[in-house]
Protein backbone atom coordinates (compact mmCIF):
# COMPACT_ATOMS: atom_id res chain seq x y z
CA UNK A 1 0.00 0.00 0.00
CA UNK A 2 1.53 3.79 -0.80
CA UNK A 3 1.76 6.39 1.62
CA UNK A 4 -1.28 7.88 0.26
CA UNK A 5 -3.97 5.62 0.73
CA UNK A 6 -6.30 7.35 -1.63
CA UNK A 7 -8.84 6.10 -4.16
CA UNK A 8 -6.40 5.41 -6.82
CA UNK A 9 -3.94 3.31 -4.96
CA UNK A 10 -6.38 1.70 -2.79
CA UNK A 11 -8.75 -0.17 -4.80
CA UNK A 12 -6.46 -2.71 -6.14
CA UNK A 13 -3.75 -2.04 -5.03
CA UNK A 14 -0.50 -4.64 -4.09
CA UNK A 15 2.17 -1.56 -3.34
CA UNK A 16 4.16 -2.13 -0.37
CA UNK A 17 5.57 0.55 2.02
CA UNK A 18 8.74 -0.24 4.24
CA UNK A 19 8.65 1.43 7.84
CA UNK A 20 11.88 1.28 9.23
CA UNK A 21 11.93 1.47 13.06
CA UNK A 22 15.21 0.63 15.57
CA UNK A 23 16.34 -3.29 15.12
CA UNK A 24 14.20 -3.70 12.29
CA UNK A 25 11.91 -2.80 9.86
CA UNK A 26 8.33 -3.61 8.38
CA UNK A 27 7.10 -4.09 4.78
CA UNK A 28 3.34 -3.56 5.05
CA UNK A 29 1.18 -4.12 1.95
CA UNK A 30 -3.00 -4.27 1.04
CA UNK A 31 -3.90 -6.89 -1.14
CA UNK A 32 -7.84 -6.45 -3.01
CA UNK A 33 -9.65 -9.77 -2.21
CA UNK A 34 -13.22 -8.32 -3.49
CA UNK A 35 -13.95 -5.50 -5.29
CA UNK A 36 -16.16 -2.47 -4.25
CA UNK A 37 -19.62 -2.61 -6.00
CA UNK A 38 -22.48 -0.56 -5.12
CA UNK A 39 -22.98 -0.27 -1.33
CA UNK A 40 -20.98 -3.14 -0.73
CA UNK A 41 -16.96 -2.35 0.79
CA UNK A 42 -14.44 -3.57 -0.85
CA UNK A 43 -12.47 -6.27 0.95
CA UNK A 44 -8.56 -6.24 1.51
CA UNK A 45 -5.96 -8.10 3.22
CA UNK A 46 -3.87 -5.99 5.28
CA UNK A 47 -0.06 -7.84 6.29
CA UNK A 48 2.65 -6.71 7.87
CA UNK A 49 6.31 -8.43 7.45
CA UNK A 50 8.67 -7.41 10.10
CA UNK A 51 12.19 -8.44 9.80
CA UNK A 52 14.94 -8.13 12.59
CA UNK A 53 18.46 -6.51 11.73
CA UNK A 54 19.20 -6.25 15.48
CA UNK A 55 21.20 -8.45 17.09
CA UNK A 56 21.70 -10.72 14.50
CA UNK A 57 24.45 -13.31 14.47
CA UNK A 58 26.97 -13.38 11.92
CA UNK A 59 25.85 -16.40 9.30
CA UNK A 60 22.44 -16.90 11.40
CA UNK A 61 18.85 -15.99 9.16
CA UNK A 62 17.09 -12.54 10.12
CA UNK A 63 14.10 -13.03 12.44
CA UNK A 64 11.10 -12.80 9.86
CA UNK A 65 7.34 -12.71 10.83
CA UNK A 66 4.13 -11.76 9.05
CA UNK A 67 0.69 -10.49 10.94
CA UNK A 68 -2.30 -9.80 8.57
CA UNK A 69 -5.67 -8.67 9.17
CA UNK A 70 -8.70 -7.91 7.00
CA UNK A 71 -10.03 -4.73 6.42
CA UNK A 72 -13.18 -2.87 4.35
CA UNK A 73 -12.58 -0.08 2.68
CA UNK A 74 -15.54 1.96 3.15
CA UNK A 75 -16.38 5.12 1.07
CA UNK A 76 -17.66 8.29 3.00
CA UNK A 77 -21.22 8.56 3.68
CA UNK A 78 -23.77 10.88 2.08
CA UNK A 79 -27.02 11.86 2.64
CA UNK A 80 -28.95 11.40 -0.22
CA UNK A 81 -32.68 12.80 -0.25
CA UNK A 82 -33.65 13.26 -4.43
CA UNK A 83 -32.36 12.62 -8.04
CA UNK A 84 -31.65 16.22 -7.66
CA UNK A 85 -31.49 18.11 -4.50
CA UNK A 86 -32.27 22.01 -5.11
CA UNK A 87 -31.83 24.32 -2.21
CA UNK A 88 -32.64 27.74 -3.73
CA UNK A 89 -35.69 25.23 -6.25
CA UNK A 90 -35.67 24.46 -9.58
CA UNK A 91 -37.89 25.20 -12.86
CA UNK A 92 -38.42 22.81 -15.36
CA UNK A 93 -38.76 24.18 -18.87
CA UNK A 94 -40.11 21.83 -21.54
CA UNK A 95 -42.20 18.37 -21.09
CA UNK A 96 -39.61 16.44 -22.52
CA UNK A 97 -36.57 13.75 -19.64
CA UNK A 98 -36.79 12.37 -16.66
CA UNK A 99 -35.93 13.63 -12.89
CA UNK A 100 -35.98 9.92 -11.17
CA UNK A 101 -35.14 9.15 -7.93
CA UNK A 102 -35.28 5.35 -8.43
CA UNK A 103 -32.00 3.50 -7.90
CA UNK A 104 -30.58 3.01 -11.51
CA UNK A 105 -28.31 0.57 -9.75
CA UNK A 106 -31.08 -1.70 -8.10
CA UNK A 107 -29.30 -1.59 -4.73
CA UNK A 108 -30.88 0.73 -2.50
CA UNK A 109 -34.43 2.08 -1.60
CA UNK A 110 -35.88 4.99 -4.26
CA UNK A 111 -35.64 8.74 -2.72
CA UNK A 112 -37.76 11.63 -4.20
CA UNK A 113 -37.04 12.46 -7.58
CA UNK A 114 -36.61 16.18 -7.02
CA UNK A 115 -36.32 17.93 -3.50
CA UNK A 116 -36.42 21.45 -3.20
CA UNK A 117 -37.73 24.06 -0.04
CA UNK A 118 -41.26 24.91 0.12
CA UNK A 119 -40.76 28.46 -1.38
CA UNK A 120 -39.47 29.00 -4.34
CA UNK A 121 -40.44 25.28 -4.58
CA UNK A 122 -40.74 23.02 -7.85
CA UNK A 123 -41.68 25.59 -11.17
CA UNK A 124 -42.57 24.83 -14.73
CA UNK A 125 -43.39 21.47 -16.97
CA UNK A 126 -43.87 18.49 -14.86
CA UNK A 127 -41.76 16.12 -16.47
CA UNK A 128 -41.22 12.24 -16.05
CA UNK A 129 -40.27 13.14 -12.15
CA UNK A 130 -40.49 9.60 -10.69
CA UNK A 131 -39.41 8.61 -7.36
CA UNK A 132 -40.59 7.76 -3.31
CA UNK A 133 -42.30 10.54 -3.70
CA UNK A 134 -41.70 12.56 -6.72
CA UNK A 135 -41.61 15.82 -5.69
CA UNK A 136 -41.04 16.35 -1.99
CA UNK A 137 -40.17 19.98 0.19
CA UNK A 138 -37.96 19.98 3.21
CA UNK A 139 -36.15 22.73 5.05
CA UNK A 140 -32.17 23.76 4.03
CA UNK A 141 -31.33 22.65 7.48
CA UNK A 142 -32.52 19.05 7.28
CA UNK A 143 -30.04 18.79 4.82
CA UNK A 144 -26.88 17.16 6.58
CA UNK A 145 -24.25 17.89 4.06
CA UNK A 146 -21.08 19.84 5.68
CA UNK A 147 -21.05 22.62 3.00
CA UNK A 148 -19.29 24.99 5.62
CA UNK A 149 -16.42 21.92 6.04
CA UNK A 150 -15.73 21.23 2.67
CA UNK A 151 -15.62 25.08 1.20
CA UNK A 152 -13.75 26.63 4.00
CA UNK A 153 -12.22 23.82 6.20
CA UNK A 154 -11.00 21.36 3.70
CA UNK A 155 -13.51 18.53 4.62
CA UNK A 156 -12.79 17.06 0.99
CA UNK A 157 -9.90 16.56 -0.35
CA UNK A 158 -9.58 17.44 -3.99
CA UNK A 159 -7.44 15.59 -6.80
CA UNK A 160 -7.82 18.57 -8.66
CA UNK A 161 -8.43 21.89 -7.38
CA UNK A 162 -9.42 25.49 -10.50
CA UNK A 163 -8.15 27.74 -10.53
CA UNK A 164 -4.15 26.86 -10.52
CA UNK A 165 -5.22 22.83 -11.72
CA UNK A 166 -6.01 21.61 -15.35
CA UNK A 167 -9.26 19.92 -16.77
CA UNK A 168 -8.61 16.17 -17.28
CA UNK A 169 -10.86 16.18 -20.48
CA UNK A 170 -8.96 13.20 -21.85
CA UNK A 171 -9.53 11.04 -18.95
CA UNK A 172 -13.00 12.11 -17.96
CA UNK A 173 -14.22 11.85 -21.10
CA UNK A 174 -12.55 7.94 -21.61
CA UNK A 175 -14.20 7.39 -18.27
CA UNK A 176 -17.37 8.47 -18.64
CA UNK A 177 -17.47 6.16 -22.04
CA UNK A 178 -16.47 3.09 -19.74
CA UNK A 179 -19.12 2.07 -17.51
CA UNK A 180 -16.13 -0.23 -16.23
CA UNK A 181 -13.92 2.66 -15.17
CA UNK A 182 -11.88 3.36 -11.53
CA UNK A 183 -11.28 7.18 -12.08
CA UNK A 184 -13.59 8.90 -10.10
CA UNK A 185 -11.39 11.93 -9.37
CA UNK A 186 -12.35 15.07 -6.70
CA UNK A 187 -12.76 17.87 -8.66
CA UNK A 188 -13.00 21.13 -7.14
CA UNK A 189 -13.35 24.72 -8.86
CA UNK A 190 -13.41 28.01 -6.59
CA UNK A 191 -16.24 30.13 -8.41
CA UNK A 192 -18.43 29.68 -11.43
CA UNK A 193 -17.89 26.43 -13.98
CA UNK A 194 -19.25 25.58 -17.41
CA UNK A 195 -19.17 22.09 -18.06
CA UNK A 196 -16.09 21.80 -19.80
CA UNK A 197 -16.57 17.72 -20.65
CA UNK A 198 -18.43 14.94 -19.86
CA UNK A 199 -17.15 12.95 -16.69
CA UNK A 200 -17.06 10.80 -13.82
CA UNK A 201 -16.33 11.67 -10.15
CA UNK A 202 -17.61 14.28 -7.09
CA UNK A 203 -17.54 17.55 -8.78
CA UNK A 204 -17.90 20.42 -6.01
CA UNK A 205 -18.73 23.81 -7.72
CA UNK A 206 -17.98 26.82 -5.15
CA UNK A 207 -20.19 29.39 -7.70
CA UNK A 208 -22.65 28.43 -10.47
CA UNK A 209 -22.61 25.19 -12.91
CA UNK A 210 -23.66 25.37 -16.80
CA UNK A 211 -23.88 22.11 -18.56
CA UNK A 212 -24.84 23.13 -22.22
CA UNK A 213 -25.56 20.77 -24.84
CA UNK A 214 -25.12 16.56 -24.88
CA UNK A 215 -22.47 16.94 -21.72
CA UNK A 216 -23.53 14.13 -18.70
CA UNK A 217 -21.78 13.42 -15.58
CA UNK A 218 -21.40 10.29 -13.84
CA UNK A 219 -20.99 10.71 -9.67
CA UNK A 220 -21.52 13.29 -7.37
CA UNK A 221 -22.47 17.03 -8.19
CA UNK A 222 -22.13 19.50 -5.25
CA UNK A 223 -22.60 22.96 -6.62
CA UNK A 224 -23.14 26.13 -3.88
CA UNK A 225 -24.81 28.02 -6.69
CA UNK A 226 -27.30 27.96 -8.69
CA UNK A 227 -27.04 25.14 -12.01
CA UNK A 228 -28.58 26.00 -14.80
CA UNK A 229 -28.61 22.79 -17.53
CA UNK A 230 -29.11 23.49 -21.42
CA UNK A 231 -30.15 21.21 -24.08
CA UNK A 232 -29.99 16.92 -23.49
CA UNK A 233 -27.60 16.12 -20.97
CA UNK A 234 -28.13 14.77 -17.46
CA UNK A 235 -26.36 13.15 -14.25
CA UNK A 236 -26.42 9.69 -12.94
CA UNK A 237 -25.24 9.63 -9.74
CA UNK A 238 -26.54 12.62 -7.18
CA UNK A 239 -27.21 16.57 -7.65
CA UNK A 240 -27.12 18.68 -5.18
CA UNK A 241 -27.32 22.76 -5.89
CA UNK A 242 -27.94 25.73 -4.11
CA UNK A 243 -26.21 24.87 -0.85
CA UNK A 244 -24.51 28.04 -0.19
CA UNK A 245 -28.02 28.88 0.95
CA UNK A 246 -26.47 26.87 3.98
CA UNK A 247 -23.83 29.97 4.35
CA UNK A 248 -26.51 32.30 4.57
CA UNK A 249 -26.28 33.84 0.84
CA UNK A 250 -29.17 34.21 -1.42
CA UNK A 251 -28.91 31.74 -4.57
CA UNK A 252 -31.00 32.13 -8.05
CA UNK A 253 -33.51 29.56 -8.63
CA UNK A 254 -32.08 26.38 -10.41
CA UNK A 255 -33.19 26.26 -14.07
CA UNK A 256 -33.72 22.89 -16.30
CA UNK A 257 -34.23 23.70 -19.69
CA UNK A 258 -34.93 21.14 -22.56
CA UNK A 259 -34.44 17.18 -22.46
CA UNK A 260 -32.36 15.72 -19.70
CA UNK A 261 -32.03 13.21 -17.16
CA UNK A 262 -30.90 13.52 -13.75
CA UNK A 263 -30.92 9.61 -12.27
CA UNK A 264 -30.53 8.82 -9.15
CA UNK A 265 -27.96 5.89 -8.84
CA UNK A 266 -26.56 4.32 -5.26
CA UNK A 267 -23.06 2.84 -7.28
CA UNK A 268 -22.35 6.16 -8.68
CA UNK A 269 -22.88 7.59 -5.81
CA UNK A 270 -20.40 4.93 -3.83
CA UNK A 271 -18.09 5.39 -6.46
CA UNK A 272 -17.49 9.10 -6.49
CA UNK A 273 -17.44 8.92 -2.31
CA UNK A 274 -14.88 6.40 -2.41
CA UNK A 275 -11.90 9.02 -2.71
CA UNK A 276 -12.87 10.05 1.02
CA UNK A 277 -13.28 7.00 2.42
CA UNK A 278 -11.52 5.27 4.84
CA UNK A 279 -9.40 1.61 6.13
CA UNK A 280 -11.89 -0.01 8.63
CA UNK A 281 -10.82 -3.12 10.57
CA UNK A 282 -13.03 -6.36 10.34
CA UNK A 283 -13.01 -7.85 14.09
CA UNK A 284 -12.12 -11.31 15.18
CA UNK A 285 -9.57 -11.67 11.81
CA UNK A 286 -6.20 -10.68 13.51
CA UNK A 287 -4.03 -13.56 12.24
CA UNK A 288 -0.09 -13.56 14.08
CA UNK A 289 0.86 -16.70 12.32
CA UNK A 290 0.25 -15.48 8.40
CA UNK A 291 2.40 -17.81 6.22
CA UNK A 292 4.38 -16.69 3.11
CA UNK A 293 5.92 -18.77 0.55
Amino acid sequence: MGADPNYSKIPGAKDSVRITMTGGYADVSLTRLRPPTGSQSGLYIARSKGTETANVYGGAPQGVRTVAQYVLWESAPMQVLAGWLALSGLQKNGNAGTLSGVDLCHDSAAVAGVVVPVNPGYLGKTTATVGSPAIDSVPPDSVHIDWNGIVNQGAVTANVTMPGGTWPTAQLTASYADTLSTYYPVIRVNGDLSLPSSGTGMLIVTGNLTINGSMGWRGILLVGGDITSNGNNGIIGATVSGLNVKLGTYVPISTANGTKTYQYSSCEVAKAAMSSGALVTLRNTWVDNWVEY
